[in-house]
């Protein structure tokens, strides 16, 4: 079997040197797919290759396109050319005519090939990522340790090397929480700003298309695929970074690793309380319920929904319309006061993505006999007022845990920054790890 470098960017290098053609490497991503979906249950819907931009043949001359030769995964609420996607609620289905979302056209107009649609959360509904539908997705860093949604199965494919990245969408974290999950760096976007055209709603003034890779490097090529020019700022060589680190309700562990990495990273101010987060996080589920009522609307009227989703989607329901309309009123002055508070004399914002360690299965799973209602709250108790603001916010992992799990931050800048998120992840990625410890922290995973 052809032997493959363990990124995106070490991949592209190879295909530039000749060391292997798009049609070796395409053939050998396929066959590792095949072979490590056995272990990690991941994948949905295989793809034709003749779905390939180009077939894995080189490019025309004078159209170099940056991903040719790449294979990714996407979440399965992407259409793609010819599909409807299931959703996470069954394996899609046929549809002719059908066109591919727009943020996967933009990525195959790079070159890349899209490999499979992979598992989610039922209807996007859902921080565990579990689903009756499907087989549980394997977390390829512990069997054991809860994989987080909803993109739980983009998520898993990136970290067991089953592809090179993937797309997933972010409505309360669904991006951010399984990259903390599976030791990644999950981007979830400034609202708008990747076209979710082609992309199945849960609250659509929430939802975000996001990515996930391995690496800063990695993720900044998707993302210059994905936008067209100038529709994000250039990247700030140097950010002032701003810490919350919470004073209470921090695990030992996280709170030392992100104290220490404040320190190493220069930040000139630190804060123990951010006062607008339980105010954010409440206007931010009224949102999501109300959007996902409306949403899922008939299913919750036919009872035809599964109880993660409903647990969702039923609030809405009977929820006063004038919390909602308050809720969407008051976004706009709630930004820029955030904005100013935080974000005008900082580039970044600092703060936990988890408060604990990485959960198992067996904490965040109701019925089981070690269930935890906190270790399931916990998930997303950092994530979803972020979509509320609808600023940019970047998930990865900066240190590990007592049993080897990773222990991630979250980093937030203000609106259409992606750039300046990804170049600070890089220089932290090979200031702490070196410029090989990416491919090292993979290399195991290749057996």
């Amino acid at each position: 079997m052809t032997s493959l470098p363990a990124t995106l960017t070490g991949l592209q290098h190879a295909l530039a040197l000749g060391r292997l053609s798009q049609q070796e490497s395409l053939s050998a991503q396929r066959q590792r797919l095949k072979n490590l979906d056995l272990r990690y249950h991941c994948v949905v819907k295989v793809m034709d290759e003749a779905a390939d931009n180009g077939g894995g043949k080189a490019a025309p001359v004078g159209k170099p396109q940056a991903l040719a030769g790449i294979g990714l995964v996407h979440k399965d609420i992407f259409n793609t050319a010819g599909r409807a996607p299931g959703l996470g609620h069954d394996h899609g289905r046929p549809v002719p005519d059908l066109a591919a979302a727009s943020a996967v056209q933009q990525l195959q107009k790079a070159g890349a090939s899209q490999l499979a649609s992979v598992v989610m959360a039922e209807y996007a509904c859902g921080a565990t990522g579990d689903n009756p539908h499907f087989v549980r997705c394997i977390n390829p860093l512990n069997p054991a340790a809860v994989v987080g949604g909803s993109s739980s199965g983009s998520a898993v494919a990136v970290a067991s090397e089953i592809a090179y990245g993937a797309l997933g969408t972010d409505t309360a974290g669904s991006v951010r929480i399984p990259a903390a999950t599976c030791g990644l760096l999950g981007l979830k976007t400034t609202h708008g700003l990747i076209s979710q055209d082609g992309v199945h709603p849960l609250a659509p003034s929430l939802d975000s298309v996001g990515l996930l890779a391995r690496s800063a490097a990695d993720a900044r090529q998707l993302l210059e695929a994905l936008t067209l020019a100038g529709s994000a700022r250039p990247a700030l060589t140097e950010p002032r970074l701003k810490a919350w680190i919470p004073e209470t309700g921090l695990h030992d562990s996280v709170a030392a690793a992100l104290t220490a990495l404040a320190d190493d990273c220069g930040v000139t101010q630190h804060i123990s309380q951010l006062a607008e987060h339980r105010q954010l996080t409440a206007l931010s589920e009224i949102v999501l319920h109300h959007e996902a009522a409306t949403t899922h609307q008939s299913g919750l009227l036919n009872n035809t929904l599964s109880a993660s989703v409903q647990a969702v989607a039923l609030p809405g329901l009977v929820m006063p319309l004038d919390w909602y309309q308050a809720a969407v009123r008051d976004r706009g002055p709630r930004a820029r006061a955030f904005f100013n508070a935080h974000l005008k004399d900082h580039d970044i914002l600092m703060l936990p993505a988890l408060p604990q360690p990485v959960p198992d299965w067996s904490a965040v799973t109701p019925g089981s006999p070690e269930f935890d209602v906190k270790q399931l709250l916990s998930l997303h108790s950092f994530m979803g007022w972020v979509n509320y603001l609808g600023f940019p916010s970047l998930v990865m992992p900066i240190a590990s845990d007592a049993r080897g799990l990773p222990i991630c931050a979250q980093f937030i800048a203000r609106p259409f920054e992606e750039r300046t998120l990804l170049a600070f992840a890089d220089g932290l990625e090979i200031k702490r790890f070196g410029i090989s410890g990416i491919t090292r922290h993979f290399s195991h995973l290749q057996s």
